[in-house]
């Protein structure tokens, strides 16, 4: 038997077992991908929710400062603050609700006093804009649907701040 003759005897013989060997290890290492990526979109999915929860966390403050700032407003007397105060109300509040909406909390509760808020804070701010007669009588809407805005957002960013990890990925 000539050298050439042995090669091809060899190459033949391993060519085979070569060949599956190589399967092999693409087929792990595509595994070991699949396992990767769903990985690292878990921990994407998971970041996405406590950056929410953060930021609703800290909005719930935001939005109790800005209906203490319009009572005050009110209070005193400042149209113009009370406009101000009204219009910061209105952009917290569609803030909230878009959170609320990304989040996984099925809160519609929140949501349909979100909205109810919103609503009442433009009929308010066009009252005072256009027609005023009594700050206290043209704000009162929309000093009643803030007040059980902010009750009910700040029970769910006390909720939201004692929520752990583990609940998120159930």
């Amino acid at each position: 038997m000539s050298f050439y003759d042995s090669v091809d005897v060899v190459t033949t013989v391993t060519s085979i077992p070569l060949a599956l060997a190589g399967f092999t290890i693409t087929a792990l290492q595509a595994r070991a991908a699949k396992t990767a990526a769903r990985q690292a979109r878990d921990a994407a999915e998971s970041t996405r929710e406590r950056l929410i929860r953060s930021s609703l966390i800290a909005l719930s403050h935001q939005l109790q400062k800005t209906e203490d700032e319009l009572d005050k407003a009110v209070n005193d007397g400042e149209n113009k603050v009370a406009i101000t105060w009204i219009n910061t109300w209105k952009w917290q509040a569609s803030q909230a609700k878009g959170m609320l909406k990304a989040s996984n909390n099925d809160e519609q509760k929140i949501q349909r006093a979100l909205q109810t808020s919103i609503v009442a804070a433009g009929e308010a701010k066009n009252t005072l804009v256009s027609n005023p007669s009594d700050l206290v009588t043209d704000t009162a809407n929309v000093r009643a649907s803030i007040v059980k805005v902010t009750g009910e957002f700040s029970a769910l960013a006390a909720n939201l701040g004692f929520r752990s990890e583990t609940e998120d990925n159930v």
